[in-house]
């Protein structure tokens, strides 16, 4: 993996070259003759002029689970089965020019680009009306989109008429499909194309058209080599995909991340009979000392099945992901494939170091314990069930290449002076930790973090359990939220790490959805609309009602309408 661009960004323009044109073209008189290469290229534009795509065009790709539909002005590909995911989409789009340009026996290689969201396929100047000609024959049998690099914004289908004209000495061609679910709900398109790059030969070196990580010259004679996928992108999963390179290309960076980063989610069934159970009898034996009432409203435990559309998101967005850890008291989702290999179900007796302080229905003592999770990764992210990623997102965005976390601060302020038994526990706990950290550095605290995913580092969080022993064991055995409590992996980590030079500030898209307010539902259908969010956190600080419990369910399949590989089929 290695350091890419958040946002989509589309190819740079290109330089026209004047010496790198196709051999062979001379002038004769005023006009002048045309080379074999484009004769070949006009031959096929006359040929995919003729074709006119229909509904429900069969037999693309040779996969049974796709289809075409027009929708507008495009024309969409609609995977059945599999359904739609950005690394789907870069893949198969690669795939296409890959094939393509195999199938005419034309060299190419892989390219380190900015951007990991596209693939960047780099040709010799020597191969360009080959190749041209090459993908336009694909694109006669295929819903393929094209434009120049000095023209990225404008695609065209490449079975129009006169889609080719002009492209003849384009230095870069961006190649695209569009990609819909069978539900909708999104589209994916040239953010996750293809650019071929042609790369001029010249004093023994082919050059680059446009920066790229790497290099702007390599020479003509170099070795070829086959690379894994995930050298090219973070927007990869676990599927073994080797691709041509060059060795100048295979060389480690210093932005690249090494490190696996897992992800762990902290959640609970609200509704199950023996979870409430427990609960209500820990209730009981508390009459002489009531939990605040923030602690136990029927709000905190709640579940809406945000779990199973958080998992869709980050295996949609973040399939870098090693293994996600899923922490609960004795429960699965009836939904969850546990055989999945990248899933374990984490009992909190497996975690929980003195058994005396469970059961806990308090997720300020579970957060106490979350580094104990046998075979998790030092880098991790800590996610609540109703943490939403709202698009691709990096590795980079959570953790710089060297280790260190990124910590995302909210402009709600923490409220000044003492804990108050009355208050939200949530407040309490921030207090408390500004306390700690005033004691340890003379420096305070006064905002909260955003409701995003949280880098944490387990070696960080086993470093607060020993300095701050005595907080951290009283909170591990309060069984629900207290003014007492530190709220040790949302709040204290980062501030800690923060202050001892092991964490920095960053940045991320992020919204906040009060589920209870009136300004909900115009607020979802912008998200919706937009979806301009890294991450977005959908909460119920109060009761909610069937109305808008409903508009939340009908927001999330519209927002993540495919199943993650981690759902029973």
């Amino acid at each position: 993996m290695h350091d890419n661009a958040v946002k989509p960004r589309a190819p740079r323009s290109g330089t026209p070259t004047a010496v790198g044109g196709d051999p062979g073209r001379r002038k004769t008189g005023r006009r002048s003759a045309e080379s074999p290469a484009k004769t070949l290229l006009n031959k096929a534009i006359r040929r995919i002029a003729e074709l006119r795509f229909r509904r429900g065009c069969p037999d693309l790709f040779a996969d049974p689970d796709l289809v075409l539909l027009k929708a507008g002005n495009r024309l969409r590909l609609v995977r059945r089965c599999r359904g739609v995911a950005p690394v789907q989409a870069r893949r198969d789009t690669l795939e296409l020019v890959r094939t393509a340009l195999q199938a005419a026996r034309l060299p190419y290689f892989l390219v380190r680009n900015s951007s990991a969201l596209t693939s960047t396929v780099a040709v010799s100047t020597r191969h360009r009306s080959a190749a041209l000609a090459a993908l336009a024959a694909t694109a006669a049998c295929r819903p393929l989109y094209i434009s120049s690099g000095t023209d990225p914004g404008s695609p065209r289908l490449g079975a129009a008429r006169g889609s080719w004209r002009g492209l003849a000495e384009v230095p870069i061609l961006h190649v695209a499909l569009y990609f819909a679910p069978p539900t909708g709900g999104w589209v994916l398109g040239p953010e996750y194309g293809c650019t071929v790059e042609f790369w001029e030969e010249r004093g023994g070196e082919l050059r680059a058209p446009q920066p790229n990580l790497v290099t702007e010259a390599i020479p003509v004679a170099g070795e070829l080599v086959q690379a894994d996928e995930t050298l090219f992108t973070w927007l990869t999963d676990d599927e073994d995909s080797p691709a041509p390179t060059r060795t100048e290309f295979v060389v480690p960076l210093v932005d690249d991340i090494g490190f696996p980063v897992d992800a762990v989610y902290t959640w609970v069934d609200g509704d199950d009979p023996a979870w409430r159970a427990r609960r209500d009898a820990v209730l009981a034996g508390c009459a002489d000392l009531p939990p605040n009432e923030h602690s136990t409203t029927e709000a905190r435990y709640t579940s809406r099945d945000e779990l199973r559309f958080s998992l869709r998101s980050l295996a949609a967005f973040a399939p870098w992901i090693r293994h996600i850890w899923i922490v609960t008291d004795g429960q699965v989702p009836a939904w969850l494939d546990v055989d999945h290999p990248k899933i374990s179900i984490v009992d909190h007796k497996e975690i929980f170091q003195e058994p005396d302080a469970l059961p806990t229905f308090n997720s300020h003592a579970i957060e106490t314990q979350l580094h104990h999770i046998d075979g998790l990764s030092e880098h991790f992210l800590y996610l609540n069930d109703d943490f939403f990623l709202g698009r691709p997102v990096s590795p980079q965005m959570f953790f710089h290449p060297n280790g260190i976390p990124q910590f995302f601060t909210s402009r709600a302020q923490v409220p000044l002076g003492p804990p108050l038994p009355e208050e939200s526990p949530v407040h309490s706990a921030a207090k408390n930790n500004r306390r700690l950290l005033h004691q340890a550095y003379s420096r305070s605290i006064m905002n909260k973090m955003k409701h995003a995913p949280y880098a944490l580092r387990r070696s960080l969080l086993a470093e607060i359990e020993r300095r701050f022993a005595a907080e951290v064991r009283a909170t591990a055995h309060r069984r629900f939220r207290s003014s007492t409590d530190v709220s040790m992996a949302s709040s204290l980590h980062p501030y800690y790490a923060y202050l001892s030079g092991r964490a920095v500030h960053g940045s991320i898209e992020y919204t906040y959805v009060d589920l209870s307010v009136a300004r909900t539902p115009a607020k979802l259908r912008r998200i919706l609309a937009c979806r301009e969010y890294d991450a977005f956190c959908l909460n119920d600080t109060d009761a909610t009602t069937p109305e808008q419990d409903a508009r939340f369910r009908r927001f999330l399949e519209r927002y993540l309408p495919e199943p993650s590989p981690f759902e029973r089929s």
